[in-house]
């Protein structure tokens, strides 16, 4: 019975005793020395890096409360312990908002990214140029001597060539800023596409709040997205697909860990801490560059589970309004993601191959995933330089510190005092607000009600037994000090606005005094104002949004199939420069137009460059600039469809076939006259 095929039944036993064989491979592979050298290594790294990291954790957690507006537990205990009043001012709160909105204005509504590329100042000239010009200069010679009737000397030989560079080098320019313009466009699309704008906002508030924030991307992960088509019927179906993209988001500062001792993320290795879900762990399973036997024996394992215990992980949870872990229904494995050096006998042993590891001795840059003792990854780093796909900044830098400051530590003591100023107001009001009433009971009838006080009572008193004149009640009125405490408030609130660089009326605060009180000088004062964040703005484009675009564009060059889009070009920041000029660019374009109105100008402008100025207006207006003021692609597209559209249309009736121009007579009428033009027309003789 040839062609049949039969199928293999195996047995429980034997399928049993095929698993324990494979769980014994894996524990074996998990025990073998360099292995097991590779998990120690990780872990000891771990241990020092968290050891590092627990001051910073304490300071992160302190300033949480205190943008959450609660007291120190210590704190809390010693005012109740005191007695009166608990209020806390949020003055950090109010700050870190007021930042917030700020950096917002100046980074992300403004019309445009806060990024541009551009070609360099000498974009790379295509190869063989030497080769380019004399065919272009063979063509200039050969132009010349049709002219001129003779052959060029070397003097103008020299000058045609020159001429011959020129034109080259503009045809360059011309083409790398083109090129530079279509990699913006997808770097903005890849952006939408992949939560940039998301993450940056969550970035910036992490940014006031900590001590640093992060940023991290390009990720490239498979997105499952609707895909839109039509059936036979015509009809619109969506179908899901899968794409594999690049995304952002946000890294917790909280789940950060860098080596001890760095100033830089450059400088050594990071960690990055994911609390998964058994269902998040197990997915895992089936994908590139994972292990599914060790993915599988951590699930199986208790080793696996929690194994990062810490003191604040349900202080944090509750401050950032999350529900605690320790009631989930489902377990929680702690993955530590590693990214930095590791030995290439390590990754040898682990399972990566001779044409990855070319040199056991040396170190590689790799991305490393570890579950308790088991490691589910190890891959070489996908970067070519070895940079790690993190982005960090703090609002205040500390020059050679991976951490930095965030509002809430600068004006700590501020807040500190502002609150006892507020206490003290809240319970001597209290006080002061009715009178301290002293009562001699030898005086008062057993029966009478002292705790009823109110006008017109009668109080019936008997003899003093000391025979003192002094009477039986009095009143005595604790004095009001809230005026001082409120003055004292007052200056330290305004201290804050010295020390955070967030003055009051950046948040819409109208008691404003002397300059603030006209439009003119309050202009003034927000000019001043901006200089303080002009420093943190230059931290953003320096230290998260230019690395994050070129780590884009580096990923585009290399993977991007669209050869059109790669050339020579250059990553701008604009963060500062749209601070410095973000409320009278636009005022000033206009002025220019209004300026370069006549003909002079416009010869030397040209409507195209006329066009692209009414775009930058537009677009500063918040306004679909594409739609007002076309580009020059869309301008010529819409002239090829016009003339499309017009040779289609038909030859106007009763004229010549083809559309051929009429005849006219000496008076501009039709040859023939009017009346043979009328018999055209009418098919009758008149």
């Amino acid at each position: 019975m040839a062609g049949l095929s039969f199928l293999r039944v195996v047995d429980n036993p034997t399928l049993r005793q095929q698993e324990e064989e494979t769980q014994r491979a894996m524990a074996e592979r998990q025990a073998a020395p360099l292995v097991q050298g590779l998990s120690a290594y990780l872990r000891s790294a771990w241990e020092a890096a968290k050891r590092a990291k627990d001051p910073i954790e304490t300071s992160m957690l302190k300033s949480l409360r205190q943008r959450n507006g609660e007291y120190e537990p210590s704190k809390l205990s010693s005012i109740r312990q005191q007695g009166g009043s608990e209020i806390f001012m949020m003055l950090t709160e109010v700050k870190c908002r007021a930042a917030e909105s700020w950096l917002r204005d100046i980074l992300m509504d403004t019309g445009s990214p806060p990024w541009d590329i551009k070609p360099t100042p000498e974009p790379d000239l295509p190869e063989a140029r030497d080769e380019v010009i004399n065919a272009y200069l063979g063509e200039r010679v050969g132009t010349f001597i049709q002219q001129a009737g003779t052959a060029p000397n070397a003097e103008e030989v020299e000058e045609l060539r020159e001429m011959v560079a020129q034109e080259l080098r503009f045809e360059v320019m011309q083409e790398a800023a083109t090129r530079a313009k279509k990699m913006k466009r997808r770097i903005e699309d890849q952006f939408a596409e992949g939560g940039f704008a998301e993450a940056f906002n969550e970035f910036i508030t992490d940014l006031v709040t900590f001590p640093a924030a992060v940023i991290k991307g390009p990720r490239v992960r498979r997105q499952r997205k609707l895909a839109w088509s039509r059936d036979a019927e015509g009809k619109t179906i969506a179908s899901p697909t899968e794409v594999l993209a690049p995304e952002y988001g946000r890294v917790s500062p909280f789940n950060l860990y860098p080596e001890p001792g760095i100033g830089k993320v450059a400088e050594g290795y990071l960690f990055e801490h994911h609390p998964l879900t058994r269902m998040s762990l197990a997915e895992l399973i089936g994908v590139d560059g994972y292990d599914d036997d060790a993915i599988r024996a951590a699930l199986k394992t208790d080793n696996g589970q929690s194994w990062i215990s810490d003191n604040i992980s349900t202080e944090r949870e509750i401050l950032e309004r999350k529900h605690s872990t320790e009631i989930r229904p489902t377990e929680i494995f702690d993955a530590l993601e590693f990214w930095g050096k590791v030995s290439g006998q390590m990754l040898l042993d682990w399972g990566l191959t001779e044409e990855e590891i070319e040199d056991p001795a040396k170190e590689y840059d790799a991305n490393v995933w570890l579950v308790g003792n088991f490691v589910i990854k190890a891959i070489l780093n996908y970067d070519p330089l070895g940079e790690k796909p993190y982005s960090i900044t703090s609002f205040i830098r500390s020059p050679g510190a991976f951490w930095g400051k965030g509002i809430p530590e600068i004006i700590a003591d501020i807040q500190s005092i502002c609150n006892a100023s507020a206490r003290s107001l809240v319970n001597n009001m209290g006080i002061a607000s009715g009178p301290q009433v002293e009562v001699n009971l030898e005086r008062i009838p057993p029966n009478e009600d002292i705790t009823q006080i109110h006008p017109w009572r009668i109080w019936q008193v008997l003899n003093d037994p000391l025979g003192s004149s002094a009477p039986a009640v009095r009143f005595n009125q604790p004095n009001d000090n809230s005026g001082a405490l409120m003055a004292v408030y007052n200056q330290f609130s305004k201290l804050a606005d010295d020390h955070s660089g967030v003055p009051s009326y950046i948040h819409g605060d109208l008691n404003v005094q002397g300059a603030g009180r006209t439009a003119s000088g309050l202009s003034m004062l927000m000019g001043s104002a901006g200089k303080s964040i002009r420093q943190v703005v230059m931290h953003i484009d320096s230290d998260v949004i230019k690395l994050v675009v070129h780590r884009q564009f580096v990923y585009n060059m290399r993977y991007d199939p669209d050869e059109s889009i790669k050339g020579d070009a250059q990553i701008i920041p604009r963060g500062a420069i749209n601070l410095a000029v973000k409320d009278t660019v636009n005022t000033r374009r206009v002025e220019f137009l209004q300026a370069t109105a006549n003909e002079f100008d416009m010869e030397i402008i040209g409507i195209d460059g006329r066009a692209a100025i009414l775009r930058e207006v537009a677009k500063g207006l918040q306004m679909p600039e594409d739609e007002v003021v076309p580009s020059r692609e869309k301008a010529a597209f819409n002239k090829r469809l016009a003339k499309q559209e017009q040779a289609a249309l038909p030859p106007p009736q009763g004229g010549q076939g083809g559309g051929a121009p009429q005849t006219l007579d000496p008076a501009g009428n039709p040859a023939g006259g009017l009346n043979e033009v009328a018999n055209q027309n009418t098919g009758r003789a008149v």
